[in-house]
């Protein structure tokens, strides 16, 4: 197996997305720490049918010292950290709605998960990943900020700070052994997806409308993204650093 006893973090692995990486990730044979500020017993229990390896750990990634818990934990129970998936963000919950009517609250609550979040988990995990001399982060970003879709100007614009910091980060630390790459789902059907607006028709419209944009017709699900971070995630990328891959059905050629 690909990931014969690696150990893989993987925040935001509650639901949707994130439980599909834990998935996957343990099938290839890493030990897997689900963690997530919601109770990940769904996708423990999950992983241990398919005869995985995974411990939860309950983390807010807003949060340093939450952070810094989760390597130290993850550390005490399997010794290293080989990859983090920086998957954790706010989009379930969110709604189109236009920039004027987005509070301030709101905005900062999606950087202080989507941005902040990321850079706090990357510097919880880099020391370990530093003495050991290497590492793979692979952070989430989104399709939506090659599209520049409206009504979602916060999450658009913390996906790309996710893409500019993921390039920064790889020169800064890529002396060291430690790779950093990013993934950027195309529009996937989550039930946080589905969720985005009350109105079906305006959600059949973003539906079909990616579609038609698509190379590959059809829609997109979480398990269509586990090919590329098993691929970061293993060795198979070892000199494969500040990039990213979309995984969009082809619906944007960067």
């Amino acid at each position: 197996m690909r990931l014969q006893d690696k150990v893989v973090i993987v925040t935001g692995a509650a639901r949707g997305i994130g439980q599909a990486f834990a998935l996957g990730l343990a099938k290839e044979g890493a030990k897997v720490v689900a963690a997530d500020m919601l109770e990940v017993t769904d996708t423990m229990d999950k992983v241990k049918a398919e005869g995985g390896t995974i411990i939860g750990i309950n983390v807010d990634v807003s949060h340093a010292g939450s952070t810094r818990d989760m390597a130290s934990e993850t550390m005490k129970e399997f010794g290293n950290i080989d990859v983090i998936v920086n998957n954790a963000a706010i989009w379930g919950g969110l709604k189109f709605k236009p920039m004027d009517l987005i509070s301030e609250e709101e905005w900062d609550a999606v950087f202080a998960v989507n941005v902040k979040g990321v850079w706090q988990c990357c510097k919880a995990v880099v020391p370990y990943m530093k003495e050991q001399g290497k590492g793979s982060i692979i952070n989430i970003s989104s399709a939506s900020i090659f599209q520049g879709i409206p009504l979602l100007g916060h999450y658009v614009a913390s996906k790309g700070a996710i893409w500019a910091y993921t390039r920064s980060l790889s020169r800064e630390i890529g002396e060291f052994g430690i790779r950093v790459n990013s993934i950027s789902p195309g529009y996937t059907m989550t039930q946080a997806s589905k969720n985005l607006s009350d109105d079906q028709e305006q959600l059949d419209y973003i539906y079909n409308l990616n579609i038609d944009q698509r190379i590959i017709k059809r829609a997109m699900y979480s398990e269509d993204l586990i090919g590329a971070l098993l691929f970061l995630a293993s060795d198979d990328s070892a000199f494969i650093t500040g990039q990213n891959i979309n995984v969009d059905g082809g619906s944007y050629h960067y």
